[in-house]
Parts: C-alpha cells; sequence; structure tokens
C-alpha cells in the first residue's frame, strides 16, 4: 500500500504543477502566531522543548485524522487521506521546471533571469563567472532534490503522512518570523533539520552512486571524509554534493564543457538526470522491501 501511494503522489504531482499554491504554509504561520499569543513560561519556549511543544499539536491533529480514517470505508479516506498529504509534502518547487528556467536562461545569455534562476537552484546568491555558477546550481540540485523527494518519501515509508509533514514542518522552522528574532530557535531548528536529514542523506548518497558512476561516486565520498569536510555547513550537503558529484562525473563535464563539447548550462541539467535515475533506484528498492513483507 505505501508503495501504491507514493506511486500515485509523484504520478500525480506531474499533473498537478499549476496548484503549487495549495502548498502554501500560511496555516501554520497562523498558528504560530496563535501559539506565540499564549505565554507559555519561558523554559517551555526555549530551546528543542520549545520546538516541540509547537509542532506536536498539528501532527497529533494529522495522527488522529489518520486513525480515524484508517478504517473508514474500507481503508479508502485514510488512503486518499496519505496520498493529498504526501503531495502536501513533496516539493514545495519543480526542481525539473527551475533546472529548465536556468538552461533556458543561460542559452537566451539573459543575465538578470540567469541570476535569478541560479539563485533558486542554489537557494543562496550565485557566483557571476563560469563554471563556478553552473557547478554551484548543479550541486543545488542534489541537494534540493533531498530536501524535496527522498527526505519525505523516507519519513513517509517509515511514520506514514505524520512522518512526512513532521518533515515538512522542519524545515519551514528556520526560516519563520521566530528565527529570524530568536537565534537559539533559529540554531535548534537547523539542528532539527539536518537530524531528520541525516539517514535520508545517505540513502539518497548510495541512489546516487548506483545511477551514475559508482566508482566515481566512492571517490567523491572519500575525498569529503578525507579533505573537504571543512567546506560545508554540515556532513548531509557534504556527503550529497561530494557523492553526486562524482555520480554524475561533474570534473570530466566541466572539462568538456571547456573543450566546447557542450554549454557549462548542461551540468544543472546532468544532475536532474542524475536525480531522476535515482529516484528510480529508489523506488525499486522501496519495491524489494515491499516484496519482501517489510512495508
Amino acid at each position: 500500500m505505501t508503495l501504491t501511494i507514493i506511486l500515485i503522489s509523484l504520478i500525480a504531482e506531474r499533473f498537478l504543477l499549476d496548484y503549487r499554491y495549495l502548498r502554501d504554509n500560511g496555516w501554520f504561520n497562523s498558528y504560530n502566531q496563535w501559539f506565540e499569543r499564549h505565554q507559555l513560561p519561558q523554559r517551555m519556549r526555549q530551546g528543542v522543548i520549545g520546538i516541540m511543544l509547537l509542532i506536536l499539536p498539528p501532527l497529533l491533529a494529522l495522527w488522529a485524522v489518520q486513525h480515524l480514517f484508517e478504517n473508514a470505508l474500507f481503508g479508502l479516506l485514510w488512503f486518499v487521506t496519505s496520498v493529498a498529504i504526501l503531495l502536501y509534502c513533496l516539493g514545495p518547487n519543480d526542481l525539473d521546471a527551475s533546472v529548465n528556467r536556468y538552461v533556458e536562461a543561460v542559452d537566451s545569455d539573459e543575465d538578470e533571469e540567469i541570476r535569478a534562476s541560479a539563485t533558486t537552484l542554489i537557494m543562496d546568491e550565485p557566483p557571476t563567472s563560469e563554471p563556478a555558477r553552473s557547478q554551484a546550481a548543479a550541486e543545488g540540485v542534489l541537494l534540493q532534490a533531498n530536501q524535496n523527494l527522498f527526505c519525505v518519501l523516507f519519513w513517509f515509508i517509515l511514520l506514514g503522512p505524520v512522518g512526512a509533514m513532521a518533515y515538512r514542518i522542519a524545515t519551514w522552522l528556520p526560516s519563520m518570523e521566530q528565527a529570524k528574532n530568536d537565534p537559539d530557535f533559529l540554531l535548534n531548528s537547523k539542528q532539527l533539520v539536518v537530524i531528520l536529514e541525516w539517514i535520508p542523506a545517505r540513502i539518497a548518497a548510495f541512489c546516487y552512486a548506483i545511477a551514475g558512476s559508482f566508482e566515481d561516486a566512492l571517490y567523491g565520498w572519500r575525498s569529503y571524509h578525507e579533505s573537504r569536510f571543512s567546506e560545508f555547513d554540515d556532513s548531509n550537503s557534504g556527503t550529497l554534493i561530494c557523492t553526486g558529484s562524482g555520480a554524475m562525473r561533474l570534473s570530466t563535464l566541466i572539462n568538456e564543457a571547456h573543450e566546447g563539447v557542450q554549454s557549462f548550462s548542461f551540468l544543472a541539467k546532468s544532475a536532474m538526470a542524475l536525480v531522476w535515475r535515482s529516484l528510480v533506484v529508489y523506488l525499486v528498492i522501496v519495491a524489494l522491501i515491499t516484496l519482501s513483507g517489510l512495508l
């Protein structure tokens, strides 16, 4: 059943890209404002306890709905609810469309559009020159694929709709207004995301290696632990970028671009192709686990 829900959700997402506004998290911002108005004791509002008290009520409400629908109409309501929640938690942006916009902007040589589309992929200010910009865009694709797909699927498989929603809510916390005003909240919310992404990041890196050049991926993984550890904010991003870059043979693609075989923007396209192949590997693994009776 879990695999069926995942497949339906992934397919349905392709046909519902024009309805991404339905993934708006305004309800959680309103809930957070309501939560803030109820002045809890200071010790219950700070650190991990404060974050847990913030996110637990909506998760418990979702669990109650899931439990209520579990046997209703032979489980049909639970099935539909699970698909809807997973669809809501995927993304929220269309990574494939973002890559296409970046490639089109580079091909058209539109500076403002290049900068805007690259920022969307990198989630930071992009480098101004090539191949650094396209390399950063490709690395951004590898990172965002984990956040948009692999993490959501992992927690859905492990804990159902509640797990997927818990991860998605956790990713909202660092960008909330409270995080801007409270450094302790920002630090703890970022650490929570890193913890939730630790296992999925390694699974995604493994899928990158299987779907690409395994030997180069293994070399990238070793280089991260031996010499590149200090280049990254956390081990998740380091593992994904180094392993994924190796799997897609990023250095070879850059050399080919220098020689005029292809444009630098192709790096982002190549990263996206690796993500799609890795998703197939991921689903095959889930199918094998399902057939073994573990799911």
